[in-house]
């Protein structure tokens, strides 16, 4: 890993899951066929990223721990951990560990907040929004109060 990419892994928290760019067979470009599978454009070589590794192993083996996983593909438990929050990966229905919602705490087995956080949030923000716009359109500013409806329209 060249400088750049450390850069970009510790200080902006920027995962590209390990992006399989160059082919390790002829050196030819990789090109994203989807689901984390990159196919060499000379040689037809498939490479997975770190999200195909995980994603090809969970189908082999449902129910797979973390450890597991990591273990057996060399994908690092912070990467699946990033996964797991970004939606990309779910825990198992069946599984006795899962994740916690960041704003009250309750038990969800994907992303960073629970399906009543979420919609919270989103609320909060659209409110925020709204507010930010009628500023700049200038509503609620308190100037519409000003002036009677006869003076507002009047030609001068």
């Amino acid at each position: 890993m060249d400088g750049k990419e450390k850069f970009k892994r510790d200080v902006l928290d920027i995962n590209d899951y390990n992006r399989p760019y160059e082919c390790p067979k002829c050196g030819g470009l990789m090109i994203f066929k989807g689901c984390g599978e990159y196919e060499c454009e000379n040689c037809r070589n498939i490479e997975y990223d770190d999200y195909g590794k995980a994603r090809n192993y969970i189908e082999k083996h449902p129910g797979a721990t973390s450890g597991d996983i990591s273990i057996n593909t060399g994908v690092t438990q912070k990467s699946i951990r990033q996964m797991l929050k970004e939606s990309r990966l779910e825990v198992a229905t069946d599984s006795r560990v899962m994740l916690r919602c960041e704003m009250c705490g309750a038990d969800i087995r994907t992303g960073s907040l629970c399906k009543n956080c979420e919609i919270a949030y989103h609320r909060k923000l659209e409110e925020k929004q709204r507010a930010a716009h009628n500023m700049v359109a200038g509503y609620g500013s308190g100037r519409e109060t000003e002036q009677k409806g006869e003076r507002r329209f009047s030609r001068d």
